[in-house]
């Protein structure tokens, strides 16, 4: 499957699964446990959290931040309650399947 994030309107993007746009306000419910993001701006985000982060936190983010790098995909999944990303170059059966529940949940 293809999950990207386009364009809609100045610096406004909306999610597309296999070239259909999914519903912005899906991803406010409890039911969808991913959110769709740009490999680096995760990156960047990790590293802005890192330098402001506890001891105790930091392995993790850094363990994080080593495994986005390592990948080239441009978009991973991320999930809203823990610190897990999905990539499709790294687990393609684990990403097609949140392409799917999230079509699923759009009602396609």
């Amino acid at each position: 499957m293809k999950a990207e994030l386009k364009e809609v309107s100045n610096c406004r993007y909306s999610v597309y699964i296999n070239n259909i746009e999914m519903k912005e306000d899906i991803f406010d419910t409890e039911n969808i446990e991913y959110v769709l993001r740009f490999r680096e701006d995760v990156i960047d985000n990790l590293i802005n959290w890192i330098s402001e982060a506890k001891e105790s936190d930091k392995f993790l983010m850094k363990e994080d931040l080593k495994y986005l790098i390592d990948l080239e995909d441009e978009y991973v999944f991320s999930s809203i309650s823990t610190n897990e990303y999905i990539a499709k170059s790294d687990n393609e059966e684990e990403f097609n399947n949140i392409c799917k529940e999230i079509l699923k949940e759009c009602g396609l």
